[in-house]
């Protein structure tokens, strides 16, 4: 059993630059002190090997995402490495924010290959697949947890709409889609947070909402066998 994480946008201002660097060679973080992601804390606190868990840094682009496609084929041809050491004969995904929805649209790549391990768990702090470019699946992100995976879990925060600032100008945005449907094989396990922000849920990992967010991914987790 092997686990994936990959974080949310702007992660890299969620932890600390002592956490080094991530699968590929980027700063896990830039604080000074010991501040963590959820997504990063469950990866540290994860009881897999070094050699069986790999942790990838969310986005920088916080408008349009644009560089989740790259980070979606640095997580597939890790995926495809592992397998073909034969390091992987089960997978675990955990993510927040694109990342979520960089993991949610890795279900599907992998259920349209042949001979791929069981998907055991993926784990979602708040999906968003606001993300401007097409999905190197199909054309649009984050739809749908596919059936190659056994169990399933959301944390979905209440804001899900909020500002952002494009050539200077303020515009609305939504958040979506709010919760990806689950075709998961057993039934999922959702969380509606309606009073956390998108950051309080898989943000800084010390807040009282990320903690009950970060609770609610690691029992369902351990629920199904998840070390």
């Amino acid at each position: 059993m092997c686990l994936f994480a990959v974080d949310g946008t702007w992660s890299v201002d969620f932890n600390s630059r002592r956490a080094g660097n991530d699968q590929v060679g980027r700063p896990v973080g830039n604080q000074a002190g010991d501040m963590r992601s959820n997504t990063r804390r469950f990866f540290e606190e994860s009881k897999y090997p070094d050699g069986k868990k790999f942790y990838f840094r969310g986005p920088d682009d916080g408008i349009g995402g644009s560089d989740s496609t790259n980070i979606y084929r640095d997580v597939l041809a890790c995926i495809d490495a592992q397998i073909e050491a034969k390091n992987c004969d089960e997978i675990v995904m955990v993510g927040w924010s694109r990342g979520a929805a960089i993991i949610s649209e890795l279900t599907q790549g992998l259920a349209a290959r042949e001979g791929m391990p069981t998907i055991k768990y993926v784990g979602l702090f708040d999906s968003v697949a606001m993300i401007t470019a097409r999905s190197p699946v199909d054309e649009r992100w984050a739809e749908a947890i596919t059936p190659s995976v056994e169990n399933f879990a959301h944390v979905i925060a209440g804001d899900r709409t909020g500002e952002a600032t494009v050539l200077g100008r303020r515009i609305r945005y939504t958040f979506v889609p709010a919760d990806p449907t689950s075709n998961a094989k057993n039934p999922p396990a959702i969380l509606h947070l309606a009073q956390a922000t998108h950051g309080g849920v898989g943000g800084d990992a010390s807040s009282e909402h990320a903690k009950i967010s970060y609770d609610h991914i690691r029992n369902q987790a351990s629920k199904v066998g998840v070390p």
